[in-house]
């Protein structure tokens, strides 16, 4: 009976490939019906006998996800199976909201802490604050939860009411909320600050349905700030929606130009994208950081602002992915998301980077490839050429490259990095209690940036108070990272003082390449003929 059941769903499999294959291989054949039908005759062979033989049990629901996985792995590295409980969890990152209380929590010392609430959700309106540690859910503890269980508990359906009890840095009692859950916004714009008094900057981390409209009213409030000139984060940015990519672009365009075309076996796939006559935004100097955590989307913001030399990108060689994925919902819950097609830039240019060598290889090859310029002007010899509007020298095959390269150079020792990825947070712990020192002190962060400094004799007093939590440190190495040190410690107690955006301010006065970034604007306005 077992194996009958087994046969089934093998079958089951096996038709519905071939529903699926069955429509591209009459319209454009690369290998017969029979040839795949007999492929799919041994591989039901092959589970008959290890359903019958294999030594112990067989859990096929995992086999089997395996199996689609792998079959997807050898068409491309982009080529995905998704299964149920992933679809959900991917889903809610581009869709943009979720129901739940609105927080940003991580466990410390065994303790739900809140490292900051979602701006806008109930967490923020009733007064949760960064530091907090909730004590008790609903009347019972909420001491050694889970990620899985906090989850469980504060998450629910719009309307519905949590009560938590929260232990506040500076306050002797608990303190209870009740709190009405809502949908809460997941943000794909993670900061929007004036850098000096003409510069604006915004972080983008991925492309979901919202980014264009969050882009939007982002660069509405920096104009009201005075800012002339922009400077657009797209470092380690995966990508995401090819719409909102383009809607970004259209905001600075001011032409019908091709901002991005994409090409694939069915004709539907066979499309520009293209900006309209008008640029949403004055005709301000642009700035775009990449590195090689910049894929996709991404790269298409990039890779069209400086076809069009609209902005001048900066940084490091993005990553290099040019493939469009289509995803289908199967009836299971689970996903298939297959590349359809490519894309290229206004130029012609495809920024995909061979992948021939299988999916291992391509992403290990991505990690351990060398930022330095010389290394990256040696990979351009190998790649095609193409011209920008003026008549710039790009290169297609390998990723965005920079107009400007700017590596990462921050250099950090073995002690400084094992602190820095610690579980507990120990960074933001410390800051908990430097904050608290100086509530009050401070006007905003601007006021704080002039007037705060964490000196080197600061450094003894971190030392005892990792070694109090059983930390084996050294002043001397603390000493070494100071400076990376001292700012990462100051942006956590700016966020625990005002927000994420004071965080982000704060951090970015020791980002290297922003800095040398911001010496490039006269670069920027040329290119863009705005001198």
């Amino acid at each position: 009976m077992k194996r009958k059941s087994v046969w089934i769903a093998t079958a089951a499999v096996l038709v519905a490939l071939l529903v699926m294959v069955g429509g591209k291989l009459r319209s454009q054949p690369v290998q017969s019906s029979t040839d795949i039908y007999n492929k799919f005759k041994s591989l039901n062979e092959i589970v008959q006998l290890v359903n019958e033989n294999y030594v112990d049990p067989v859990e096929w629901d995992d086999v089997f996800e395996g199996a689609f996985s792998g079959l997807l792995e050898r068409l491309d590295p982009h080529s995905t199976y998704i299964s149920a409980d992933q679809f959900e969890a991917m889903n809610e990152q581009f869709v943009g909201n979720f129901q739940g209380i609105g927080i940003e929590f991580d466990i410390i010392d065994d303790w739900i802490t809140v490292i900051a609430p979602v701006a806008g959700s109930p967490s923020e309106r009733v007064g949760l604050q960064a530091g907090d540690k909730i004590v008790e859910i609903d009347g019972e503890s909420a001491y050694a939860f889970t990620q899985t269980q906090v989850f469980n508990t504060l998450r629910g359906a719009k309307g519905t009411v949590v009560n938590i009890k929260v232990r506040r840095p500076g306050r002797e009692k608990p303190i209870s909320f009740t709190i009405i859950r809502d949908n809460i916004p997941i943000y794909s714009v993670l900061a929007s600050v004036m850098l000096d008094e003409q510069t604006g900057y915004i972080l983008v981390n991925r492309f979901a349905s919202k980014t264009a409209s969050e882009m939007s009213a982002a660069l509405e409030e920096l104009e009201a700030q005075g800012m002339t000139r922009l400077m657009l984060d797209l470092r380690n940015n995966g990508g995401g929606y090819l719409e909102q990519a383009v809607e970004i672009v259209d905001m600075f365009i001011a032409s019908e130009d091709t901002v991005v075309y994409t090409k694939g076996r069915q004709p539907g796939m066979n499309t520009a994208h293209l900006a309209h006559r008008e640029g949403t935004y004055p005709p301000f100097p642009v700035i775009v950081l990449i590195n090689r955590g910049s894929a996709s989307a991404s790269e298409i913001v990039a890779g069209a602002l400086q076809d069009l030399d609209r902005g001048l990108v900066v940084g490091e060689n993005s990553f290099g992915k040019g493939l469009v994925q289509r995803q289908w919902r199967l009836t299971d819950g689970s996903a298939l998301r297959v590349t359809v097609g490519r894309y290229y830039t206004p130029s012609g240019r495809l920024i995909q980077r061979p992948y021939k060598n299988g999916s291992r290889e391509y992403y290990h090859a991505l990690y351990t490839r060398s930022s330095n310029p010389a290394f990256e002007d040696s990979i351009k010899g190998t790649l095609p050429r193409y011209a920008t509007r003026s008549g710039r020298t790009v290169y297609g095959g390998g990723g965005i490259f920079p107009d400007v390269s700017v590596p990462y150079t921050q250099e950090l020792n073995d002690q400084t990095m094992r602190l820095l990825n610690n579980p507990e947070r120990l960074f933001f712990q410390y800051a908990e209690v430097l904050a608290g020192e100086i509530t009050g002190r401070y006007n905003g962060v601007e006021e704080f940036l002039a007037g705060h400094r964490l000196d080197e004799h600061e450094a003894a007093r971190f030392s005892n108070w990792l070694k109090s939590k059983d930390e084996d440190t050294t002043e001397e190495l603390l000493g070494e990272d100071w400076p990376y040190i001292s700012n990462r410690l100051s942006s956590e107690m700016a966020g625990l003082l005002w927000d994420r955006e004071a965080l982000y301010r704060v951090r970015l006065e020791a980002d290297k390449q922003v800095l040398e970034a911001l010496t490039l604007f006269g670069q920027a306005a040329s290119l863009s003929g705005l001198q």
